[in-house]
């Protein structure tokens, strides 16, 4: 395992789940008649009805801001099961049948099981067309005690609501499957020998909000990268904690990751000599070609030995540092030592000098910039696999570099690389299961 500290990172997504599949799986659950109850119309208790309420539309749930409204379309059945005058009468009382539109509203949060909590409350109810009792000519408005038996079993209605979506929408799943992958160790070199980078999670804390099209948890993971050269070294992951609300003031948009790469010499100088060994440069009659090249790490900074056709031996050095305004890699203050001896000066072919100075600052940097540009790639195994792309889906936007330091080693560059990134998750679907009926029977005189 290399020696080399890299700080703690934290990854920031927005893990969001649809407020429209909600209401799918909703739909999918529950269906029939869910309340049925026999009541008296009067106090006397002389006549007694049988109320039943049966879901006859598509629940539909919306977000309005901090709280999620659900609209609840039933069909009402009246049935008048006894009168004072006798079954002859009740068999000639024709039954009701409307309709009623509840509507819930509620908060959301999530436990520290990883679950949606919901907390619906009867916010309204509309009568689609009045509840009358006809008897013969007769009718008779029974709104005000189908309410009254509505009124006090609101909570009971809202309890089933709740139940079925604290059992359907649990985020576990999704944060044990990211917490899982980050830990996973990600092949990253095999020259000189083979390099994992690995992620330690060790926190995870988040916050429900409400967008107009979803329900969205942001999600702070702290992680620390460690750099194998054995995936059998014995690291082991540490086990998905208990769900922890963020504080405020700790909420940001963007993921602070930090990744470590590295190239060895034998690869630079390897893809150098690709593409420098043999370039001629011509100028005024005179001509200059590069026999080889050799970079290596010195007291100066990042150093190239460059043999010329001419016996030339010049060495070029300079500082390897990542501009952060313009995200390039740069060789800042790269430039020959020049001595008496070097031909340069000798046969003044100095005109020769910038031209070979940039071709080399030029190709120095491109397997570095590989590197870097491999960060997506790198997050992107760290966070959702293939598996995982069937229930999640993963974006990175806004990718930027914030930082990279660059350590100089004997056989080897590293590069410790500040990302500020945005990603996105989405849960594409929950699985509903067995579709369930709920009838609630209350038979009390």
């Amino acid at each position: 395992m290399y020696k080399i500290d890299v700080p703690p990172s934290i990854f920031i997504f927005n893990i969001t789940y649809g407020v429209n599949n909600l209401a799918d799986y909703l739909n999918k659950k529950i269906n029939g008649s869910f309340f049925k109850k026999r009541i008296s119309l009067q106090k006397n208790k002389k006549e007694e009805i049988t109320i039943t309420l049966t879901k006859n539309n598509n629940i539909v749930v919306q977000s309005k801001g901090k709280e999620l409204i659900c609209t609840f379309p039933v069909t009402v059945d009246a049935k008048l099961e006894e009168s004072r005058l006798g079954g002859l009468f009740t068999s000639l009382v024709k039954p009701v049948h409307t309709s009623l539109i509840i509507t819930f509203s509620t908060p959301v949060a999530i436990d520290k099981k990883w679950c949606i909590v919901t907390r619906f409350k009867v916010k309204s109810y509309k009568w689609v067309e009045t509840p009358v009792l006809q008897i013969g000519p007769f009718k008779k408005n029974i709104e005000s005690r189908v309410d009254e038996v509505i009124n006090k079993n609101s909570d009971a209605l809202a309890v089933m609501l709740d139940k079925e979506i604290y059992k359907a929408a649990t985020l576990k799943p999704t944060f044990l499957k990211i917490w899982s992958d980050l830990q996973q160790p990600i092949f990253l070199s095999s020259k000189p020998s083979d390099v994992w980078v690995k992620f330690i999670c060790n926190d995870i804390k988040g916050k429900i909000f409400l967008t107009p099209k979803n329900i969205t948890c942001a999600t702070h993971v702290q992680a620390q990268m460690l750099i194998l050269t054995d995936t059998t070294s014995g690291v082991k992951q540490n086990p998905l904690p208990e769900f922890k609300a963020l504080k405020r003031g700790d909420r940001d948009d963007k993921s602070n990751v930090y990744l470590y790469a590295c190239t060895s010499f034998e690869e630079i100088n390897t893809q150098l000599n690709k593409l420098l060994k043999g370039k001629t440069f011509s100028e005024k009659g005179h001509t200059l070609t590069i026999k080889g090249v050799h970079a290596y790490s010195s007291t100066s900074g990042l150093s190239v030995r460059v043999i010329t056709d001419k016996n030339d031996d010049l060495v070029a050095s300079g500082h390897l540092v990542y501009d952060v305004p313009t995200q390039t890699l740069q060789v800042q203050n790269f430039d020959f030592a020049l001595t008496q001896k070097s031909r340069f000066i000798n046969i003044k072919d100095d005109f020769f000098h910038d031209r070979i100075r940039d071709a080399i600052a030029k190709k120095l940097t491109i397997n570095l910039d590989t590197l870097i540009g491999k960060v997506p790639i790198i997050l992107n195994k760290a966070i959702a696999n293939e598996k995982a792309g069937q229930v999640i889906d993963v974006n990175f936007n806004k990718i930027q570099i914030k930082e990279c330091l660059v350590i100089m080693g004997k056989e080897k560059i590293h590069l410790i690389v500040n990302i500020g990134v945005n990603a996105d998750l989405n849960l594409k679907k929950i699985q509903t299961g067995k579709v369930i009926r709920i009838n609630d029977n209350h038979n009390h005189r």
